[in-house]
């Protein structure tokens, strides 16, 4: 409601500082939209998809070298597949011995550690430091768990096809 001082001296309009004000936070708000919905949640979740994903294929990988089930090669992983339902979470150590014993036997093969010089290096020198230690001791679960670090190497090779176990 308009004063008798507002008929002699009418308020300025707020229009021109709301529109200023609009200028300067639309373009911060569209900023922060964008990092809260399009950034923040990938930085959050990071890798977590890609890292479920290759857990789900280490469950397949895993039951199918159960199916095809060759006993003294295969009996200590296998104990622990067979009894989880997530064997890539739940085995993951017996998982590692596994294939660092089936890495090490496809290293042994001179044109292969030719092609994977720091990869075999790797594994090679973790299997011989593995020879050393007492099988169920701290120590060769810690040197097992060493072989990731083997795998995250550029020449790292794959695990063999379940046909050529």
């Amino acid at each position: 409601m308009p004063t008798l001082a507002d008929l002699d001296d009418p308020p300025r309009s707020r229009l021109p500082g709301f529109l200023l004000g609009a200028a300067v936070a639309l373009p911060v708000a569209a900023v922060f939209v964008y990092f809260a919905v399009g950034v923040l949640p990938s930085l959050i979740l990071g890798n977590a998809v890609q890292f479920d994903d290759r857990l789900r294929m280490e469950d397949d990988y895993m039951q199918a070298v159960c199916a095809n089930l060759e006993l003294p090669r295969d009996e200590s992983l296998c104990e622990c597949v067979l009894a989880v339902e997530y064997p890539s979470l739940d085995c993951r150590l017996p998982f590692l011995h596994w294939s660092l014993l089936r890495m090490t036997e496809q290293c042994s093969d001179q044109a292969t550690f030719d092609g994977a010089l720091a990869f075999c290096s790797c594994v090679q020198t973790i299997a011989s430091d593995l020879d050393a230690l007492e099988p169920e001791s701290k120590e060769a679960r810690q040197k097992v768990q060493d072989y990731v670090g083997c795998t995250e190497l550029e020449d790292a090779l794959f695990l063999p096809q379940i046909d050529a176990l």
